[in-house]
């Protein structure tokens, strides 16, 4: 017994110091993108195991062989250090390019109580009805301003209640939210061609429905993440430059790590994410570049910048190992020399998905700075 508590205790401090000074090592192919992944979601556990190593290796120093007992202390304080640095670095970070998250906010235990919930079918494929969801507080305000919210995944994979946090902290801050479900593509089926009519379908049936729980169509802003950050982007910029008529004009958008560009996303040649990248963008454009390049380039918000094109707010981790953070500093640099007003928020260390949940540094940065930038653009 005493033996696999010796062996679960070496198992243990060899992980946490791997995902904490992996993630510090941000220039290290792999080992970074494997840490990384890992360090958000375990962020509080990990402090607390860290803080326990530390005192359980100094206890052990006073014992038998005091040369292990002293690496493995200095293997605990070092850790510590290096978790200390990149939490005080990524607060000072971000707070400087906008809104102010907190380390403290990470131990929150966020409650939705008050934030209610329709589901609604707003349109129907093949005999089966696909369905949205509008998140909203009953306050007694009228004339709320709606989100409209993208999920992503890869255009393959995901649905609605995918940042369920997110979008009820917006209904808690006076939005009303509409989530939409959509078909996904395949290998076999490639919706390229019919995903964005099909969440036009969702955009109508919030012009016609969304008043009912408190909203005003034309206080109108788009979210999205990943692929579903391309499809916001794709959406918003269409319909703001008139490709799609009829529709209430989009006042301002806010993405996370999104695909601006979708032979970029294909390229990625990451270690750790480049085939699945790679089977999302073939599945979903039905090609591969080289097969379909006019393809590659048609289905990029970049086509569409113009004049009427809404303020954009892009935030990304550093260390995306999906959606290479290149793609969205070039869009911000074109959407920049058209005059567009945008910004980027990086979150130093923080990967794709690292804002789950809800309250990770990347999960605040975006949160807190949507709402700044959305209560800028009104």
């Amino acid at each position: 017994m005493k033996r696999l508590v010796k062996i679960g205790y070496w198992v243990v401090l060899f992980f946490c110091s791997f995902v904490v000074l992996g993630t510090l090592l941000y220039f290290i192919p792999l080992v970074s993108d494997l840490a990384s992944n890992l360090f958000m979601p375990l962020y509080i556990p990990l402090l607390v195991l860290i803080l326990l190593f530390v005192a359980a290796s100094a206890g052990f120093l006073v014992r038998k062989r005091v040369l292990k007992r002293a690496v493995t202390f200095g293997v605990s304080v070092l850790t510590l250090a290096a978790f200390i640095f990149i939490s005080v670095f990524t607060v000072v970070n971000v707070n400087a390019q906008g809104e102010k998250i907190s380390y403290l906010k990470l131990f929150k235990i966020s409650s939705y109580r008050d934030v209610e919930e329709q589901v609604a079918y707003y349109t129907d494929q093949e005999g089966k009805n696909v369905d949205l969801s509008v998140f909203y507080t009953e306050d007694g305000t009228q004339n709320k301003p709606v989100i409209f919210y993208t999920h992503g995944g890869g255009w393959i994979t995901g649905d609605r209640y995918d940042r369920l946090g997110t979008t009820k902290t917006f209904a808690q801050n006076g939005y009303v939210v509409v989530s939409a479900d959509y078909d996904l593509s395949s290998e076999e089926i490639n919706l390229y061609d019919f995903t964005e009519e099909q969440l036009l379908c969702a955009v109508k049936w919030m012009r016609e429905n969304v008043k009912d729980f408190g909203g005003d169509i034309r206080r109108l802003y788009f979210v999205g993440d990943s692929a579903g950050g391309n499809l916001a982007l794709e959406l918003a910029y269409k319909i703001n430059s008139g490709v799609y008529e009829n529709y209430p004009q989009v006042k301002a958008v806010s993405v996370m790590y999104p695909v601006t560009d979708i032979r970029a996303f294909y390229e990625n040649e990451n270690l750790l994410t480049s085939m699945m990248c790679k089977k999302m963008a073939r599945s979903y454009l039905g090609a591969i570049p080289k097969d379909a390049p006019v393809r590659y380039e048609q289905y990029n918000p970049a086509n569409f910048i113009g004049s009427k094109t809404p303020p954009t707010l892009m935030t990304l981790g550093t260390s995306d190992s999906s959606v290479p953070p290149q793609a969205t500093y070039h869009f911000a640099k074109v959407l920049s020399g058209i005059g567009v007003d945008n910004q980027v928020i990086k979150v130093p260390f923080a990967n794709h998905v690292g804002d789950k949940p809800v309250n990770t540094f990347l999960g605040q940065a975006y949160v807190n700075n949507t709402l700044r930038w959305f209560e800028q653009n009104k």
